[in-house]
C-alpha cells in the first residue's frame, strides 16, 4: 500500500533502520520501532517519558566480564526474527516470602507457559567409589534469575589437558565429567531446572564429552546465551563431541532443523540463519504477538503474583526508498518485561523487500517514518 504523508520520524534513538535479509534470505529493509511502558499496581502498562532508545549493545549482569557472565539486557537492534522473545527478566520469590528448599516459578503469555523448579543453593557430596550425593537445598526467598545458576558450565579438571564445556550454557553450573573428589566435592548445583528433567545424583557425572546430549536444558526466563547451543549453531558454530544422527531434545521441539549437524559437515547449511536472532528461554520464543495478550508472573515478584495485558497500540510505521511511501506491517519482535524495575519493552518492526546488494548504488532516497498512535 503506498501511502503520502509528511515524515515524522523521531530523532530520540527509539527507532532504527537496516537493511538486512528476510525469514528466506530475501534482501529486506527493516525498521524497528521501541516503546517502554511502567508496569503500575492496577496492572495496565502506561508509556514511559522521556522515551526509552533503543539498546545498542547486549548488557551483562553485575556489569560483569562477558567471558565470565551471561547477558541481563540483549542488544534490542535484531533485525529480523520469526517469532515473538518473550523475555523476563528478575528474581525469583519464595511464596509469602518466607523462605524455603524450593518452589515453582512460571512465566506465561497468553496460552504459552513455563515453569521452572528453583532450589536454594546445594552442592554435589564425593564418596569414593559411590554414585556422589546431593546436599539439602538450603532455604531461600529470593534468587536472581540468571543463566550462571542454570545447569551447564566449564569443567577444567577432570581432563586436564582440555577445558570441556557444557555447549548449551557454558557460564551455568553442575556439569562434571569424572566421579572424582577434585570434579565433584562442593561442586554448586542448579538452582534452576525443569521440574518434569530434574538433576539426580545418578546424571551428576556426564563420563564421556559425546554424552552431554543426554544432559538437562539449561533453564531461565531471561535471554538464552548467544554462545549456547542451539542459538550458536545458526553462526555456524557446531559444537564439539556432536556426531550426526545423535537424538537431540532441540529438534524434537522444532528447536534446530532436522538432521542439523549432518546438515552442517556437509556443507548445507548457511553461515547465517535469522534464527540466530531468536534469544528468548525455550519456550519462551511464541508465535507473533499482536498486542491485548495476557501476562502472568507467578513468584516472580515479591507479591507472589503479577498479571496484565500487553498494550494494544502498535506503530505506524512506512518507508520511501525512492518509490513512494510504502506502509509496512507492524509486527512484534520483543517483548521483554523488566520485573524489578516495573517496566516493559516492545520492539516492532516493519520490513520491506528491496532487489539486493547490487542494487543498493542506485539508492538515492531513504525516508523512514514511525508514528505512535
Amino acid at each position: 500500500m503506498k501511502i503520502d504523508r509528511p515524515n515524522r520520524w523521531p530523532l530520540d534513538g527509539t527507532t532504527s533502520f537496516v537493511p538486512t535479509v528476510g525469514a528466506d534470505g530475501e534482501p529486506v529493509f527493516v525498521l524497528l520501532a521501541k516503546r517502554t511502558y511502567s508496569i503500575p499496581p492496577n496492572g495496565k502498562p502506561i508509556p514511559v517519558a522521556p522515551p526509552r532508545p533503543l539498546r545498542t549493545i547486549d548488557e551483562y549482569f553485575d556489569d560483569g566480564d562477558p567471558q565470565t557472565h551471561t547477558v541481563s539486557l540483549e542488544a534490542e537492534t535484531a533485525p529480523f526474527k520469526l517469532a515473538t522473545d518473550f523475555v523476563v527478566i528478575g528474581t525469583a520469590w519464595a511464596p509469602g516470602l518466607k523462605p524455603i528448599p524450593s518452589f515453582d516459578a512460571s512465566a506465561a503469555i497468553g496460552d504459552v507457559k513455563k515453569t521452572i523448579r528453583v532450589f536454594g543453593d546445594r552442592h554435589c557430596i564425593y564418596r569414593q567409589g559411590q554414585t556422589p550425593r546431593f546436599s539439602d537445598p538450603q532455604p531461600v526467598v529470593e534468587i536472581p534469575l540468571q543463566y550462571e545458576r542454570a545447569y551447564g558450565g566449564i569443567d577444567r579438571v577432570s581432563d586436564p589437558p582440555s577445558i570441556l564445556m557444557y555447549p548449551r550454557n557454558p557460564r551455568g553450573t553442575g556439569y562434571a565429567l569424572r566421579n572424582q573428589i577434585e570434579s565433584i566435592e562442593q561442586l554448586a548445583l542448579p538452582n534452576f531446572e525443569s521440574p518434569t528433567d530434574l538433576l539426580t545424583p545418578e546424571r551428576i557425572v556426564v563420563g564421556e564429552p559425546e554424552r552431554w546430549p543426554a544432559q538437562p536444558l539449561p533453564q531461565g526466563f531471561g535471554w538464552f546465551p548467544k554462545i549456547g547451543y542451539p542459538r550458536c549453531s545458526f553462526v555456524g558454530a557446531i559444537p564439539a563431541f556432536l556426531a550426526p544422527g545423535t537424538s537431540l531434545q532441540e529438534e524434537s521441539l522444532g528447536l534446530i532443523p532436522k538432521n542439523q549437524v549432518a546438515l552442517a559437515k556437509q556443507f548445507r547449511l548457511p553461515s547465517y540463519d535469522v534464527r540466530f536472532n531468536r534469544g528468548a528461554s525455550i519456550g519462551l520464543a511464541v508465535p507473533f504477538l499482536t498486542g491485548g495478550e495476557t501476562v502472568r508472573l507467578t513468584n516472580i515478584s515479591p507479591e507472589g503474583i503479577l498479571t496484565f495485558d500487553l498494550p494494544r497500540e502498535k506503530p505506524q510505521l512506512a518507508l520511501d526508498i525512492g518509490r513512494g511511501m510504502t506502509e509496512l506491517q507492524p509486527v512484534m519482535h520483543t517483548a521483554c518485561v523488566r520485573v524489578d524495575v516495573g517496566q516493559l519493552d516492545i520492539v516492532w518492526r516493519g520490513a520491506l523487500p528491496y532487489p539486493g546488494i547490487a542494487w543498493l548504488s542506485e539508492l538515492k532516497r531513504v525516508v523512514p517514518e514511525a508514528v505512535w498512535p
